[in-house]
């Protein structure tokens, strides 16, 4: 899941940690350069060595002066789809929908250690029993919603029985996580309206029972420390929950700030909530709006807002030195990816199938496709040196875990001629495109997302670098794709797109089983393999509580990632954050190990944001 201030909504639905990304030229994933673009004339830049700063637990903006009483924030949530408008942690999937959570709930219920474990916080007290095979929370008795009514034990619980009901319309159960808890199996087939395994002893206490508690459980596998106001909701049956008012419309809040207005998909109004159990935050009111990418220098330049969801690449360098700001920039939990149509994904008995018929089933050809392509270059020339070639779909951040020993698909247009060769693709009738193994016309249908300047130019260079090793290859639809059909598309399966590409934020729990595990809505390629699956098990089993063998484990897994190839890694870019002086106590740090500040801490200084 993505983040706002890196922790701010990091890990909203600590099972889940994920949201799918609009282009990376647009909101939150960054921009690029525009043009028309031809990479390969382009010098890659690679020393082997990442220039993104990965290490930040904390950062704060230094700014001076003395909080008003009741101030506006300004805050533009940059993004070209508006706001999709899914308030709950359980329910939702869009980024947008994570950055507004973010701001209402001040941060996650709890913190993080230096390698991102769940940990107690002010507001949670959690005990792992490894014998006992349970995990006990202990709520802040002062906590409350911003209707005034408490919080109570079952808040905490009812996400388990959300994502876990047989109506559910949401894409976090997992059953070979969730069923690890006692009980979860046979409230999820419909066979019992209560989980065995989640008690609460007391109003502020619950306790779940696991048949096997995993060190990756730490991390937030079968884990939910998540709030849903069960006075609110419990009347609403859960298969029309997403959908309803108390979701869409008017959702509660015990964070610092709760939905007073919204203007249905491009702006929100958040006030302060009078009963956050730190007390009434300086900052009244924070009016979120949404901006176009092509909108962010200007609105910024006539300082129109404090902050921004985060700062297009192509605009760091002329948004630097405008007066009034700081800018400061981090490894962001991203990174976008070619996917391809592998397979089926079975709602029903959440499988994934694997189609080794697949048009995009040969290995050698998907490896071809990433090895055509210069990423060094697209990041110097498109994000203006801002990202770097992805060499794996695990962040560096992740420093226990991360393969070093991974390259990534370095440009090598020999190679991957040679890969297709090797595989059967090759140009019969000398048109200068491949047939394929059969010696029948190939061509594949790319799906990419619109929005910013620098998709349509793109996408015309991935296909002319397909072009240039044989390999026919136009847009699916014809057009760019709005990032809301997009994933539409994707998760409806669409037979007419062949590769697309996505990008994933991604949260503090480094678990692969969301998006390549053989039960994984969001594994959007639909592959799976008994190498990868053992692989993605080894990293949840508990001979993981060893720390060799779950690094181990997770070096594996990102090998067998790229010698299958369920997915090619593209980009890894620096998040930017472009703050306003009159803003006090905002640190953009991860909070891994360290205190940082939330929502719910910050003031203003001025009436307006300043231009000094």
């Amino acid at each position: 899941m993505k983040k706002f201030t890196k922790v701010l909504a990091l890990t909203l639905a600590v099972g889940m940690s994920l949201t799918a990304c609009k282009p990376a030229d647009s909101g939150k994933t960054g921009s690029t350069g525009a043009g028309n673009t031809n990479s390969t004339e382009v010098v890659s830049k690679d020393n082997g060595e990442s220039k993104i700063n990965w290490d930040v637990k904390s950062l704060p903006v230094e700014n001076e002066g003395e909080p008003i009483e009741d101030g506006i924030l300004e805050y533009g949530l940059v993004s070209d789809s508006p706001i999709k408008g899914v308030f709950d942690a359980s329910l939702y999937s869009d980024q947008n929908d994570s950055t507004v959570m973010g701001l209402m709930n001040g941060g996650n219920l709890y913190d993080s250690d230096d390698s991102f474990r769940i940990i107690s916080s002010d507001r949670v007290e959690i005990n792992y029993d490894q014998d006992a095979k349970t995990v006990t929370f202990k709520l802040n008795p002062d906590l409350k919603w911003n209707d005034g009514t408490p919080v109570t034990a079952m808040d905490l619980a009812y996400p388990y029985y959300i994502v876990g009901h047989k109506d559910y319309t949401g894409v976090r159960y997992d059953k070979t996580e969730d069923e690890r808890i006692v009980g979860m199996k046979e409230y999820h087939e419909g066979k019992t309206d209560k989980i065995e395994g989640i008690t609460t002893p007391d109003d502020h206490t619950v306790v779940v029972q696991y048949t096997e508690l995993t060190p990756a459980t730490q991390w937030g596998s079968g884990l939910r420390v998540d709030l849903s106001p069960y006075h609110y909701l419990k009347d609403i049956p859960i298969g029309e929950l997403e959908e309803s008012d108390q979701i869409r419309v008017k959702p509660l809040s015990a964070g610092p700030y709760y939905i007073s207005n919204y203007v249905q998909g491009q702006k929100i109004e958040l006030s302060a909530n009078e009963h956050y159990y730190k007390g009434k935050p300086k900052i009244a009111k924070i009016n979120i709006e949404v901006v176009p990418v092509s909108n962010v220098v200007s609105a910024m330049k006539a300082h129109k807002y404090d902050m921004i969801s985060s700062v297009p690449s192509k605009s760091v360098d002329e948004l630097q030195d405008v007066p009034g700001y700081q800018m400061v920039g981090t490894g962001d939990f991203f990174y976008s990816y070619f996917g391809f149509a592998l397979g089926h994904y079975d709602k029903e008995k959440g499988e994934i199938t694997t189609n080794p018929d697949a048009k995009m089933a040969n290995v050698n050809l998907r490896k071809a496709l990433g090895y055509a392509i210069d990423q060094n270059a697209i990041a110097e020339k498109f994000y203006k040196g801002h990202n770097e070639l992805a060499k794996s779909v695990t962040l560096p951040i992740f420093t226990e875990f991360y393969n070093n020993d991974i390259e990534g698909y370095v440009y090598d247009p020999d190679k991957a001629m040679k890969l297709l060769d090797e595989a059967g693709y090759k140009d019969v009738d000398n048109d200068g495109f491949r047939e394929d193994p059969n010696g029948e016309p190939f061509s594949i249908n790319l799906a990419m997302m619109s929005g910013g300047d620098t998709q349509e130019p793109l996408s015309q260079y991935y296909l002319q670098c397909w072009e240039k090793i044989g390999i026919k290859a136009e847009l699916a639809t014809g057009n760019l794709i709005e990032f809301n059909s997009f994933y539409d598309k994707l998760e409806a399966e669409d037979p007419g797109i062949d590769v697309f590409a996505a990008a994933w934020g991604v949260g503090t729990n480094p678990s692969p089983k969301e998006t390549y595990g053989n039960s994984a809505a969001f594994n959007m390629s639909r592959y799976t393999s008994d190498k990868l699956q053992e692989a993605i098990d080894r990293i949840t089993s508990p001979e993981a509580a060893d720390p060799e063998f779950m690094a181990q484990a997770y070096k594996d897994f990102q090998q067998i990632v790229f010698d299958e190839v369920p997915a090619i890694p593209l980009q890894w870019r620096t998040g930017w954050q472009m703050v306003n002086n009159r803003v006090l106590n905002y640190d953009a740090g991860y909070g891994n190990g360290e205190k940082v500040t939330n929502s719910g801490d910050w003031a203003v200084s001025a009436e307006k944001p300043l231009d000094k």
